[in-house]
């Protein structure tokens, strides 16, 4: 990567760290090169599925050739035009309510009888052929300079409720626990069929995978996630979701949880006394970004699992100091290369 010259130590680093064997955080930081001008990094929830492919591939490559990835972070562009894109590998279509905002899925199960329902990876699907051949040219344009996140695989319960409605979902435990599972089955499947399909068409092998938060590993990576789980009990989440989410996480190098919204903290400790997982990325929800989460912090870290988090180098300076688990990341907001060089020696100094 003419962008990232110092890639070999880098992923030298990040499989350090998945190996629980890095010391201190593993920090990254994007920014501006000195004395050019910054071009930004386009988005494809920002240009929708109808966007011109290959002005978004130039704009990618004018990105990542007028800014600096230092530390752990390697150039990359998700690719995405949904939340619950996962879902239209299943067969969902996708509404886009206003230009410029992400899609939503259609219920295509809404109606169907789960007991009879087939949920299985629609290869002939307009939105797989959609999406693998516009991954297919970026990797031809990009050829390595930047990698191709794949999009988030939301499976297990969420990728139920995208197919047939949270509602709909809600009933179906109570009333068709065995179909459920059924359904999960099937959708833990396909969830496996998608990711050896990415790994082919992004090169996981040569390339090695990066998700969505820009954490790498020279395997196999994604992001779980169980935002249903904010709706069920810590009973159900036991038999509705963990073991699912275990398939999941035992299928990546890397497994980085999504923690959605303050409802899920129930489910804290179940999701940490899963072996398999390694990080957890706390989103506390739009209506309570501006709380201190500092409690949660210690007790993830209690919990012995690593933990995403960011900010400017004297929140990195205390943090680094109270987590002790490891496997922490760190998304640096620095000002300058030489700040963040800077913050990234003094981790190394101890």
């Amino acid at each position: 990567m003419d962008a990232k010259p110092d890639m070999g130590p880098a992923s030298e680093s990040w499989s350090q760290f998945w190996r629980h064997e890095f010391c201190g955080p593993l920090v990254a930081a994007v920014v501006p090169r000195p004395g050019v001008s910054p071009q930004p990094k386009p988005s494809s929830y920002a240009a929708g599925p109808d966007m011109d492919l290959e002005a978004f591939a130039d704009q990618a490559l004018c990105w990542a050739e007028t800014h600096a990835f230092i530390g752990a972070a390697i150039p990359f562009v998700y690719l995405e035009f949904a939340a619950d894109q996962f879902a239209t590998f299943l067969g969902a279509d996708l509404v886009f309510p206003a230009a410029g905002e992400g899609g939503w899925p259609t219920h295509p199960l809404a109606e169907v009888p789960l007991e009879s329902a087939e949920i299985r990876f629609e290869r002939s699907g307009l939105w797989w052929q959609r999406v693998s051949a516009m991954a297919g040219r970026l990797m031809e344009r990009w050829q390595g300079e930047v990698l191709v996140a794949a999009p988030t695989f939301v499976a297990n319960l969420d990728a139920l409720v995208a197919l047939r409605g949270a509602n709909q979902v809600l009933l179906d435990l109570m009333d068709r626990p065995e179909a459920v599972h059924r359904a999960l089955g099937q959708i833990d499947q396909a969830c496996a069929e998608v990711m050896a399909a990415f790994a082919d068409l992004l090169q996981f092998d040569r390339l090695g995978s990066i998700n969505r938060h820009g954490m790498y590993s020279t395997g196999r990576i994604n992001l779980p996630q169980c935002d249903f789980s904010c709706l069920i009990g810590p009973a159900m989440f036991a038999e509705f979701a963990r073991p699912y989410l275990r398939r999941e996480m035992a299928r990546q190098d890397g497994s980085e949880y999504h923690l959605d919204g303050p409802d899920a903290l129930r489910h804290l400790e179940a999701l940490c006394g899963m072996e398999e997982l390694h990080v957890v990325q706390w989103v506390p929800g739009a209506a309570r970004q501006g709380e201190d989460w500092s409690d949660l912090y210690r007790r993830i870290d209690r919990l012995g699992k690593g933990q995403i988090l960011g900010g400017k180098p004297a929140a990195l300076e205390r943090w680094r100091r109270e987590l002790t688990a490891g496997r922490l990341f760190w998304d640096l907001s620095a000002a300058s290369c030489s700040e963040a060089e800077d913050a990234i020696a003094r981790c190394r100094g101890g």
